[in-house]
């Protein structure tokens, strides 16, 4: 998967290079903007989104927590199974 876009720095705002806005290999930054994403947030499609900030601190199995990750990946066109093992999240489990 070669995917370029818009690049966007650690708080979210649009890297500009020479006047213009950069752009690049963009996977891994669309992967992490999902996994932040509550539902609602992503204009053209309302119901993208992870809700893993709202999920904090709730009962949430392993197995649980990885469907929600693959039905978003998968809704925004991404194989779950090439990119699982990139994903690490902090959990208390």
């Amino acid at each position: 998967m070669d995917e370029r876009d818009i690049l966007v720095d650690d708080e979210g705002a649009m890297i500009i290079r020479n006047g213009t806005f950069a752009t690049g290999e963009s996977l891994t930054q669309e992967v992490g903007l999902i996994l932040l994403t509550n539902k609602g947030e992503i204009r053209h499609d309302m119901l993208c989104g992870c809700d893993l900030r709202r999920k904090v601190n709730g009962r949430l199995t392993q197995s649980q927590l990885d469907q929600i990750i693959k039905v978003q990946l998968e809704r925004d066109g991404k194989n779950y199974n090439d990119l699982k093992n990139g994903i690490i999240l902090r959990t208390n489990a």
